[in-house]
């Protein structure tokens, strides 16, 4: 009754409902969301115990652990988003912001490690600025009412 009541000019141009159109989006069945919670739960526990365990020990490398867990977080996000945000069944523009995003991510992490692979710079020798100095003859200080 619902679909008599409401004619096509009232959802705009009436493209969502057809299955042929490239604006029409298939949604998840509920089956896979509840699979895809299951799959973040066993995820959520498997970071848990990958946080219990060192592994610097067996690699040799301190950075054993995060790169493990930045693995698994990639894993989770690529759940999130195919599966809960529906880019699964979205249209090709969806994936290009999907895939943007990563690609921006990606520039941000390359920048920040750029930064962790400079030497930190000797500072020896620098003294805190004084209170009040002189430069040639005149106070940095501005002068006060009653002088």
């Amino acid at each position: 009754m619902a679909s008599a009541a409401h004619g096509h000019s009232e959802h705009g141009n009436g493209l969502h409902g057809d299955p042929n159109s490239p604006f029409h989006i298939k949604h998840p069945p509920k089956l896979d969301l509840w699979k895809n919670f299951a799959f973040l739960m066993v995820m959520l526990v498997v970071t848990v115990v990958m946080y219990k365990i060192d592994l610097s020990h067996t690699t040799g490398w301190v950075g054993t652990n995060v790169v493990i867990a930045m693995i698994i977080s990639a894993i989770k996000a690529t759940a999130v988003i195919w599966i809960f945000m529906n880019v699964r069944n979205s249209t090709r523009l969806t994936w290009l912001w999907a895939a943007l995003g990563f690609i921006w991510l990606i520039l941000l992490v390359g920048i920040f490690m750029d930064y962790q692979t400079r030497a930190w710079i000797d500072q020896t020798g620098w003294t805190a600025i004084p209170s009040e100095y002189e430069i040639g003859g005149v106070s940095s200080r501005p002068p006060t009412a009653g002088k």
